[in-house]
């Protein structure tokens, strides 16, 4: 998909270390005929941990003492290693990130059946947990954290959290990519009903926000200031909705001026969407992108991402 969704990436063999010394990280080398990034992402998205995972257990009991290091490699270069697979996920299929994250965990469930193995599976659910279901993560995406979530439910969950992952899973199945949002009713600053359905235009940007949220501030300053998003609203295919979900109405009225004057601006009157969790607004600014028959193509999406996906890959 992107060229820059690769360039934090380093595709490299970790040259051999003594053992005594944590090992590097062995990232994928695509093959030399190879030549596009786009052919190297999809080359290396099913086969990145697959030489970690085969060296791990055994580099393992050579550090089983050592806090920092996990299968046989240091914390940081681990967390770094998460990020560029993150990074890599975007850039590929949603069927070939799925894929390859089911085989992550199962080869991961496998392994950790043996006695001391456990921090490796902990390491990895947890910094893709981090990555992927943060509501503060820039790279947060529920879809890709399902087949996560969906492993530590067989695995890990016990009695005191074995709740908390399946109202994970609860949220993350709810508006999925692909299918079609929940529709629900808002009224605009004159006063008019409308309903998401209603919402004209081939996309639709919907976004979830507060007046006077500073996140959401920045939010708005960015999309506004996106050629990318202006110009789609400009040729009328996209509509930009701003919907605010809590009951404050005379604040939302008197910060109206903070959103232009070309996007669409309303309130959830009947507070369903907070209420009854029709959208899982986990945090604010929430961030969803729709066709023109209402399917989700990006559901909670960063603001960073957005703007990048739609650079690399434009509407």
């Amino acid at each position: 998909m992107a060229i820059t969704l690769l360039s934090g990436c380093n595709f490299h063999n970790g040259r051999n270390q003594a053992a005594h010394g944590p090992h590097e990280f062995p990232y994928v080398t695509p093959p030399a005929m190879v030549s596009s990034r786009e052919e190297a992402v999809e080359y290396t998205v099913p086969r990145f941990w697959n030489r970690y995972i085969d060296s791990a257990f055994i580099w393992e009991g050579q550090f089983k003492d050592d806090s920092t290091v996990v299968g046989g490699v240091k914390r940081e270069e681990m967390d770094k290693a998460v990020k560029d697979y993150v990074w890599l996920l975007w850039g590929t299929s949603q069927d070939a990130a799925r894929s390859s994250l089911q085989n992550l965990m199962a080869s991961l469930e496998a392994a950790s059946e043996s006695a001391g193995r456990d921090r490796i599976y902990s390491f990895l659910t947890s910094a893709l947990e981090n990555m992927l279901y943060d509501p503060n993560s820039d790279f947060r995406n529920e879809e890709m954290f399902i087949p996560v979530a969906e492993s530590i439910l067989r695995c890990r969950a016990d009695s005191s959290n074995r709740h908390r992952y399946r109202f994970y899973m609860e949220n993350c199945l709810k508006n999925r990519v692909g299918q079609k949002a929940a529709d629900f009713s808002y009224t605009d600053s004159r006063g008019g009903i409308h309903t998401l359905y209603g919402t004209p235009g081939e996309y639709t940007l919907l976004l979830f926000s507060n007046p006077g949220c500073p996140s959401c501030r920045e939010t708005v300053s960015r999309l506004h200031s996106s050629e990318a998003i202006s110009g789609l609203i400009g040729e009328g295919r996209l509509t930009l909705l701003s919907i605010y979900i809590d009951e404050d109405i005379g604040n939302w009225l008197d910060m109206l001026s903070e959103w232009p004057e070309e996007w669409e601006t309303g309130y959830n009157h009947d507070l369903t969407i907070r209420d009854e969790l029709v959208y899982d607004v986990r945090a604010i600014p929430s961030l969803y992108l729709l066709d023109r028959d209402k399917n989700i193509i990006f559901k909670d999406i960063s603001t960073t991402m957005l703007l990048l996906m739609l650079q690399t890959k434009p509407l």
